[in-house]
């Protein structure tokens, strides 16, 4: 019985730092983080907490491009279909965490998208004269996909290309 409750205590106090932590994060307003637009002073806000990527971005095994060009918004959107909710508590520092943002200071111009399909469709070259014309993807029955070959291949047609570029690296 002693030792349950030494097991007890260890795990108390290994609550309890996060829990003050987080409970000391400074309160920011989006007109805050959006100064933070640039290269070399790069802050993205996910899921309500602004994150200095300035160093990170250039490392950022998707391209520095995919963290810079979100520099200064609230990147969820984007971010949340490719990433787990938890991956930045566990790559960076806590200093790198700035603080939780004013959901009420939040305007639409400062959430990035993700690129509409049309778009995308639109930087695919025009097909030569003749050409067969595209037909849109429809996914096999779960039944039919045999193995991870066949997970794959759906998997190219159906994600959007930023995804499929991260989990195919």
């Amino acid at each position: 019985s002693s030792r349950r409750g030494h097991q007890h205590k260890a795990r108390s106090i290994s609550i309890l730092p996060s829990a003050v932590a987080m409970a000391a994060l400074p309160k920011l307003s989006m007109e805050d983080v959006a100064k933070h637009n640039k290269k070399d002073d790069c802050w993205v806000v996910l899921y309500g907490t602004a994150y200095d990527l300035t160093k990170f971005g250039k490392v950022h095994p998707g391209g520095a491009n995919l963290v810079f060009e979100n520099a200064g918004k609230d990147a969820t959107a984007v971010f949340d279909p490719i990433h787990p909710k938890d991956i930045m508590a566990k790559l960076l520092k806590p200093s790198l965490t700035m603080g939780e943002v004013d959901p009420a200071t939040i305007k639409p111009e400062h959430v990035a998208q993700l690129p509409k399909k049309e778009e995308q469709k639109k930087k695919k070259k025009a097909a030569p004269a003749g050409a067969v014309e595209e037909v849109e993807f429809l996914k096999p029955p779960l039944a039919a996909m045999l193995n991870t070959f066949d997970f794959e291949s759906v998997a190219r047609e159906t994600m959007e290309p930023q995804a499929w570029g991260y989990y195919s690296s």
